[in-house]
């Protein structure tokens, strides 16, 4: 696995060019804007960098040249998987670094606290996006998972979009009256989130590992 994580990370600073505008970008926006939106773009944007060695692995006939090796489909898939994670990790904790090198530059230090609250929140919920979207990649390949993802995110939208016409207008206040004070705490809710992207990626980690043992290369 360490080899594989070696040719992962030599795959993704292979464009240091386009990795060091990423980062640059990064900077810029969280010196430039205020809030805590530097966290959730770092977090996406070096996030996504955990998913582009599979590109590269699906080219040239890398499938059949890796599994020549002593490399087995159930290494492989764990790989992918701890690569992103750390990829997603390393981008909230980049984000968060920003977020709070600018509050002091601001002198903004009262808004610390609820941006480390929206990084607890943002760290899950970027995880349960990148673990499903790694696994349909490697089942369905990159081109028809682009369209798959598409169709997938679309049709949660327009369901949420239904739900909330449906319900109408929630009063917040009031709504947020008869709820217990524990389940307001914004680590109960990062928790909540954490425990259904383990569920949803757990199941399709399970139908990713079976399709990679079948598949012939």
């Amino acid at each position: 696995m360490k080899g594989l994580l070696v040719k992962d990370l030599r795959i993704t600073f292979r464009r240091k060019q386009q990795l060091l505008m990423l980062l640059a970008i990064c900077v810029m926006i969280a010196f430039c804007t205020e809030g805590s939106f530097v966290i959730g773009y770092s977090a996406i944007l070096i996030g996504m960098l955990g998913l582009t060695p599979l590109v590269a692995d699906e080219r040239s006939n890398g499938f059949p040249f890796l599994f020549s090796l002593p490399v087995d489909p159930k290494t492989y898939v764990n790989e992918r998987y701890l690569f992103c994670i750390l990829a997603d990790v390393l981008g909230v904790a980049f984000g968060t670094a920003l977020f709070v090198a600018a509050c002091y530059v601001r002198g903004a230090t009262d808004a610390l606290p609820d941006g480390l609250a929206y990084a607890a929140l943002c760290l899950p919920a970027t995880l349960m996006l990148l673990l499903t979207i790694l696994p349909v990649q490697m089942i369905f390949g990159i081109e028809r998972s682009r369209i798959i993802t598409l169709v997938l995110y679309g049709v949660l939208f327009a369901v949420s979009a239904v739900i909330v016409k449906v319900v109408g207008p929630i009063d917040r206040e009031h709504a947020a009256a008869n709820l217990p004070e524990w389940l307001l705490n914004p680590f109960v809710i990062a928790g909540g989130i954490l425990l259904l992207a383990l569920i949803v990626c757990g199941t399709l980690y399970g139908c990713c590992m079976k399709t990679m043992k079948n598949r012939e290369f």
